[in-house]
């Protein structure tokens, strides 16, 4: 990830590990990161409003909120922001389970250094992202599936020209209608009957004449 500035939502109430993530963050060389702090989940919960941020980094435990509680209430607030959780020893468990169901990451306080918690973000911003393209993904093949399915529906069909019409009451040709719906590729040619016709001189068809 190129240079830039990130700006982070730092959500920690006691005072001593807040000043101590802030050193770390202000020591990381990584990247610029514009700290916001708050230091209760209704801080937290304005903040968010208030603006968007790169990533929140959380600790599960505040005066207002804690443990599942917190995680819940900043996913259903900031849901396309990634979330790193700061937790301690005793709460791995608990962290771990909320990565399996959305959180990015988890960083246990004791092991905070620069290098680990810029790596974390980093990562926590990333795998966001790669999560959001994938589900972005999902949803447009499920989409050109419905499509090519009602390929195999009844079709309006013009009896003069063949041209069909779509779900949107437009005309198409044959081959834009199906070129639009799936990954087809046509070959014109001719078949025999229709090169008889057309060319009796080069085919036994019109040779037997």
């Amino acid at each position: 990830m190129a240079r830039t500035t990130l700006k982070i939502l730092l959500i920690e109430d006691d005072p001593d590990d807040l000043a101590l993530t802030r050193r770390v963050f202000s020591k990381a060389k990584a990247a610029q990161m514009r700290l916001t702090s708050a230091r209760s989940m209704r801080e937290a919960l304005a903040a968010v409003k208030k603006d968007a941020f790169d990533a929140i980094v959380a600790d599960l435990n505040l005066p207002d909120s804690r443990g599942r509680d917190t995680f819940d209430k900043l996913v259903e607030a900031a849901p396309e922001t990634p979330l790193l959780l700061l937790t301690v020893v005793n709460d791995e468990d608990l962290a771990l389970d909320l990565v399996n169901q959305g959180a990015q990451d988890y960083i246990v306080k004791g092991d905070l250094s620069p290098a680990l918690l810029a790596r974390a973000v980093f990562y926590a911003i990333e795998r966001k992202s790669f999560n959001k393209k994938q589900a972005e993904l999902v949803a447009t093949l499920g989409k050109a599936l419905v499509e090519v399915k009602t390929l195999s529906g009844l079709l309006p069909i013009c009896a003069s020209c063949k041209k069909i019409r779509d779900s949107y009451g437009k005309w198409q040709n044959l081959e834009d209608y199906i070129s639009s719906r799936t990954e087809a590729e046509f070959t014109h040619g001719f078949c025999p009957e229709c090169a008889g016709k057309l060319y009796p001189e080069y085919t036994e068809k019109g040779k037997k004449k």
